[in-house]
């Protein structure tokens, strides 16, 4: 348990950052980051910069659900095995949630993403529901990067975005202990950063762009 003084001093220092950096900087962008503090605690939090009303929506899903991964013909099935609260983009696509065991997606825009054409007769997964099976099936992000090494998802193309953009996106991860990942597809190609310290991301250039501009 963390007294509500050192939550508040959290909070404020966390407002106040963001308010330092927003006023230094000319453009804005989407940011998520995950914070580990005493006790164990763990916070993820992202902020949604976007040039119109996502028209976002909180929804409930329980364990069991029946999915269908809408994109035709090949589209994956799956239960969920666990539950999760998200919020929805114009009720098309899970953008950001939480399951029951406490593992947080992320979704964040990446102008650069490329997911490659799957193979013929090769099952597939709508963009639109890429966080949500995350949430759906795995319940730690070890867990999840294990999974995708082995069998990576093809991804392809749900409905283009109201405003007309195409939903080009790379995902974060984080769970209960604080451990984190990014997936992102370029070229055609899964590559995953997996570790602690891979703390921050956000939107547009690729991962490997931002660290090495961090550094």
């Amino acid at each position: 348990m963390i007294c509500k003084k050192k939550i508040s001093a959290l909070v404020l220092g966390m407002m106040t950052a963001a308010g330092s950096l927003m006023a230094s900087q000319p453009a804005f962008a989407c940011t998520r980051i995950v914070y580990v503090g005493e006790q164990n605690m763990v916070a993820t939090g992202r902020n949604m910069d976007w040039k119109e009303d996502m028209q976002s929506d909180l929804w409930i899903f329980p364990r069991g659900m029946q999915r269908q991964g809408l994109a035709g013909p090949n589209s994956i099935d799956w239960e969920s095995r666990y539950g999760s609260v998200i919020t929805s983009r114009n009720r098309l696509a899970s953008t950001d949630g939480m399951n029951e065991k406490g593992l947080v997606g992320n979704l964040l825009f990446l102008v650069e993403a490329d997911y490659g054409k799957p193979a013929s007769n090769t099952k597939v997964l709508a963009i639109s529901l890429w966080l949500q099976y995350f949430l759906d099936n795995y319940a730690t992000v070890d867990e999840a990067v294990a999974a995708q090494q082995k069998n990576p998802l093809q991804l392809v193309f749900s409905k283009i975005i109201p405003n007309g953009s195409k939903p080009t996106l790379h995902l974060s991860l984080s769970d209960a202990t604080g451990d984190s990942a990014i997936f992102e597809y370029v070229d055609g190609k899964l590559n995953i950063y997996h570790g602690r310290e891979y703390k921050v991301l956000t939107n547009s250039p690729v991962y490997n762009q931002q660290l090495a501009i961090n550094d």
